[in-house]
């Protein structure tokens, strides 16, 4: 098992970029975040075509991710079970199939529950992205690594939200259409993807032991720090930013859908400029203090938005949230990658990719709540509140974490 493992890694040499298994794990990456990033711009076309109020739009965001949070665990369990590939090529199918059924949903509640579906789909994508860079880097280069993932992020987040604002513009329903776009991507997994085979045989497999091992991986203040920081990070910014904030943009200012797609975009490249540069960052800086910079920036940005009075003006706590996005996720996803035991990695990323998730979820709930009673400025206020506590809570945690070392 252990063998298998090690004659792989040792061939990953050189630039991360020379390895073509980085450019297909990324597209995993981009397939992973499309049902996020494409489906935002078109919130307010689809309330006013199924004639659902705005703050019912927050349970279309909650459907995809709510499968997504509880179906991770369970994933990660089954690849270091039977292997990656086992596990992503029905996955990718799966999210393709429900992404289509929601473009040819009649009602409300048909399209909640085909996102369901797509959310199942899409549960085992990014813990077992990040499980697959966690196992082929070490070091610095993995903390690049997942800046390279982070940038691609940026990529696709750049192009998504207009992309999918331009396809609402003429009908919500064609957005969806952009889910087969996980076909190519599982053939693609299926005949080009080096990976080691499967971790375990059928007899050396114990479940039970399995469960506790990675239980007690957890159990240390250095990994509950990360946690909390990741689940108010998710939680703020799909509640206030990706939810509500594009929202208020065609409510309140008056933006079309085409128009808010356009402005987030400037938030993409934001993300994807500055995750280029955390490689050279994490040189001088440690992951912590890259996490505390990104939290105070976020509390900034959230104070930001509800004083906007033109769509033009979004532009600014759109790129202070992708630098947030950029300094932020490579961070914590290194921090987690070097804490994960090797023989349990699937299931340990997974727990990761799980409380994002339940940030993810809960956080366009939570601020559909706030934004029916105080609108946008109650949830980017309280918003900003949660930050600052887990900014400090975080810190306190993770006070003794060694630097990193250059």
């Amino acid at each position: 098992m252990n063998t298998s493992s090690t004659n792989f890694n040792s061939k990953i040499k050189g630039n991360i970029y020379q390895d073509k298994n980085i450019f297909i794990v990324v597209s995993i990456t981009m397939i992973a975040i499309l049902p996020l990033f494409s489906v935002s711009p078109m919130l307010p076309s689809i309330a006013e075509a199924l004639n659902v109020s705005l703050d019912r739009m927050g349970l279309i965001m909650a459907a995809f991710l709510i499968p997504v949070a509880l179906g991770t665990p369970i994933f990660g369990i089954l690849a270091d079970r039977f292997g990656f590939k086992q596990i992503l090529i029905p996955s990718l199918l799966v999210f393709a199939l429900g992404g289509i059924l929601c473009a040819f949903a009649p009602n409300f509640r048909s399209l909640i529950e085909w996102r369901i579906l797509q959310g199942l789909g899409a549960a085992s994508l990014e813990s077992l992205v990040l499980s697959i860079i966690g196992g082929l880097y070490t070091g610095k280069k993995l903390t690049a690594a997942m800046a390279v993932n982070a940038t691609a992020i940026g990529v696709g987040s750049t192009f998504y939200p207009p992309l999918g604002g331009a396809l609402a513009a003429v009908n919500w329903r064609y957005t969806f259409g952009l889910s087969l776009l996980a076909v190519p991507v599982a053939l693609l997994v299926l005949l080009a993807l080096k990976l080691p085979e499967k971790r375990y045989s059928n007899r050396e497999f114990e479940l039970k032991r399995y469960i506790i091992n990675v239980g007690k991986s957890i159990k240390n203040r250095q990994v509950l720090g990360l946690f909390l920081a990741i689940i108010a990070l998710f939680m703020i910014e799909f509640g206030a930013f990706y939810t509500f904030t594009p929202i208020m943009a065609g409510d309140t200012l008056g933006a079309s859908s085409m128009e808010i797609g356009i402005i987030f975009t400037t938030n993409s490249i934001s993300l994807t400029f500055f995750a280029f540069l955390v490689g050279l960052f994490a040189r001088r800086v440690s992951e912590t203090r890259l996490i505390q910079i990104s939290l105070v920036i976020f509390s900034v940005a959230l104070w930001i938005i509800p004083t906007v009075t033109s769509i033009k003006m979004l532009v600014i706590p759109c790129i202070l949230i992708g630098i947030v996005e950029a300094l932020a996720f490579p961070s914590l996803q290194a921090s987690l990658a070097k804490l994960a035991p090797k023989d349990y990695r699937a299931g340990f990323m997974s727990l990761n990719v799980t409380v994002q998730s339940i940030g993810r979820a809960i956080g366009p709930i939570l601020a559909g709540i706030i934004f029916g009673i105080s609108g946008i400025q109650g949830v980017c206020y309280i918003g900003s509140v949660i930050i600052i506590f887990s900014l400090i809570l975080f810190s306190f945690l993770v006070s003794y974490k060694p630097k990193s070392k250059s």
